[in-house]
């Protein structure tokens, strides 16, 4: 069996849901679970946590490299389950996360819809965060410049001395000497007595 090269590791939190679909009149105990690649982790039950639970917990998962066209390691399962402690668990919702977009930009919460057959069945909401195994891509904006043109000044830019030696760290061009604007001062009339 061939070893697939990790491409870093996916942090998911799985935060909280709401509206989950709530087959029963009593108080439910949710659990949410999440599967990528085959590993499958989940989330302590919420007890009477009904249709709005909370949990809160972190999980790792391996991001493999993508062999070729085979997406489903870019596809991130979540779903909710009623715990039933003398039966079998029942199927809450569940909904799908294309996690390739969180792979470039390194981050996602949002809240991801969840359905049955029976239609929309609430949402759950995640934190995603992806840290690459290598160093980050640099993903820069093309320069407006040209490479050579990057950290040269213009041709006509002279530098002006101030008086008395050469500009300096230690010898700038005081203020008063950079810039001198005289504003003219005119005094506002004054309305006389003997005009009213």
């Amino acid at each position: 069996m061939s070893q697939s090269k990790e491409l870093g590791t996916l942090i998911v939190v799985i935060l909280k849901a709401r509206h989950l679909h709530q087959p029963s009149f009593y108080k439910q105990d949710p659990y949410a679970q999440a599967s990528l690649s085959g590993q499958t982790q989940r989330t302590k039950p919420e007890p009477k946590g009904g249709q709005h639970p909370v949990w809160d917990e972190e999980f790792r998962f391996p991001v493999l490299v993508d062999p070729g066209k085979d997406s489903v390691n870019r596809k991130l399962e979540v779903s909710c389950w009623k715990d039933e402690p003398r039966s079998e668990d029942k199927l809450l919702g569940k909904g799908i996360v294309d996690i390739e977009s969180t792979l470039k930009t390194g981050e996602f919460d949002d809240w991801v819809p969840l359905e049955t057959s029976g239609g929309a069945r609430g949402e759950l909401y995640l934190e995603m965060t992806f840290y690459a195994n290598g160093p980050p891509p640099l993903n820069r904006r093309p320069s407006k410049i040209k490479q050579s043109d990057r950290l040269t000044r213009p041709q006509s830019y002279k530098p002006v001395p101030p008086k008395g030696g050469p500009p300096s760290a230690l010898n700038p061009t005081p203020r008063s000497a950079q810039c001198l604007i005289t504003i003219p001062f005119s005094p506002r009339p004054t309305v006389s007595e003997d005009q009213n």
